[in-house]
């Protein structure tokens, strides 16, 4: 499960379970929020159900990348 962080639910008491709704509201403060490695491939491998920028998509997608290059040096 993806957490919102509080700062971001302040139209509701506790945020709603839905992940698509969680990762859209993630996306519309993105990078502020969101910029981890486990939610920005989760933004990422949900960008076409997802309603964000184009700008913004890219900058997700690069996010995505450089962690992922980051994970395979690792290997």
């Amino acid at each position: 499960m993806v957490i919102v962080p509080k700062e971001l639910v302040w139209d509701y008491s506790e945020p709603p379970t839905d992940l698509s709704w969680r990762l859209q509201r993630i996306a519309d403060f993105f990078p502020a929020y969101g910029s981890d490695r486990e939610t920005v491939g989760l933004l990422f491998n949900h960008l076409t159900e997802l309603d964000v920028e184009e700008g913004k998509s890219r900058l997700i997608a690069l996010y995505n990348e450089v962690w992922n290059d980051k994970t395979s040096k690792k290997d």
